[in-house]
């Protein structure tokens, strides 16, 4: 699969990369992206992509934590307000797939990732240590 394709392909993956998928009904079966392997702090390109933060499960498959999108994944990902969260959910890799389109195709295939793979980061009812921090205690009411 070529690294700025959009097109889903079919499921299979190797070692430093794995096929997440985009859909689960296709007419000729599941459908997926491949993403390139690389460990959490490595450099990622300067370029438009993917990035899912993920571990391994108890049964050695891959669980996505976080998918997010950029148009510099390098910059995105050395300052990733979410990776602290992710790492302390168990995530050992960093999944990049590179896609030069649009921002607004590198978000569709985001939303369709988060829809099929329900990453646990990505949920809208997650509440944020820094909406936490960044609220003041109510205040004590003395009679």
């Amino acid at each position: 699969m070529q690294g700025n394709s959009t097109a889903a392909g079919r499921m299979s993956s190797s070692a430093d990369s794995h096929i997440w998928p985009v859909s689960l009904v296709a007419p000729d079966g599941p459908r997926g992206l491949a993403f390139r392997i690389q460990g959490i702090g490595e450099q990622a390109p300067r370029r438009a992509g993917i990035f899912i933060f993920a571990k391994r499960g108890a049964d050695g498959s891959w669980q996505a934590l976080y998918v997010g999108e950029s148009d510099n994944l390098r910059a995105r990902l050395a300052f990733n307000e979410i990776a602290g969260d992710a790492l302390l959910l168990g995530a050992s890799d960093v999944h990049i797939r590179e896609l030069s389109e649009p921002a607004t195709i590198r978000r569709e295939m985001v939303d369709r990732l988060i829809a099929t793979n329900a990453p646990a980061l990505n949920s809208e009812e997650r509440m944020r240590f820094s909406d936490v921090a960044t609220k003041a205690p109510p205040k004590s009411q003395v009679a």
